[in-house]
């Protein structure tokens, strides 16, 4: 007699009962009513879009309510939430299970984009600052439109662009890849313009 074979992981045992609710350490389980029900795999697989997003509604509200904060606004990962919806769903490898599959990955991509909001915020109020320091506590009046007129005058295109990744929240190392350079490059350039901004900025 064959033995049958195990879903993989994450998904559980046919007839188990599992939970997955240690997201992060210290935070209390999520609600039960923010789990949906296993979903036959015939109808999940029919769902469309819409149904999706209205099916695991409670899910996504429940994950991005527990992440916000601190930089990190609901209403974003809200969205952030319904993205990821449409990212995992197609990698569930059983849609009988996808209720619980969404249930263990929905919240770990909620979490590392609300640190990428935070990280974007924090950077954001850096430059603010570096800014605010070259024109003096009397200067501080700049506005954001004449902020970026600025960069677009004094900077190059590249520049522009690595500034403008910079302010997002990513680090040296993912600018770096995304441009297709070294981080040593990405360092250099950030040095040259901060050199350019200060000097436009005391003119």
């Amino acid at each position: 007699m064959k033995n049958k074979k195990v879903p993989p992981s994450p998904i559980p045992p046919r007839g188990s009962s599992p939970r997955c609710t240690d997201y992060r350490p210290g935070l209390p389980p999520l609600p039960e009513s923010s789990f949906p029900p296993p979903v036959p795999a015939p109808s999940a697989a029919a769902l469309s879009l819409p149904e999706i997003i209205r099916a695991y509604r409670p899910l996504v509200l429940a994950v991005a309510g527990r992440y916000q904060g601190r930089g990190a606004d609901f209403c974003d990962l809200e969205q952030e939430g319904y993205l990821a919806l449409l990212i995992l769903v197609p990698q569930c490898p059983d849609m009988n299970w996808l209720a619980y599959f969404l249930r263990c990955r929905l919240p770990g991509v909620v979490r590392d984009a609300a640190a990428r909001l935070r990280r974007a915020r924090a950077r954001a109020g850096m430059l603010l600052e570096e800014i605010e320091e070259t024109l003096g506590a009397e200067e501080g009046r700049y506005r954001e439109i004449e902020l970026r007129a600025t960069l677009a005058r004094e900077l190059t295109t590249e520049e522009y662009r690595l500034a403008q990744l910079l302010s997002e929240g990513n680090t040296q190392s993912e600018i770096a890849k995304e441009l297709g350079v070294t981080q040593q490059a990405v360092a250099a350039r950030l040095k040259k313009i901060r050199a350019k901004l200060k000097k436009a900025l005391r003119e």
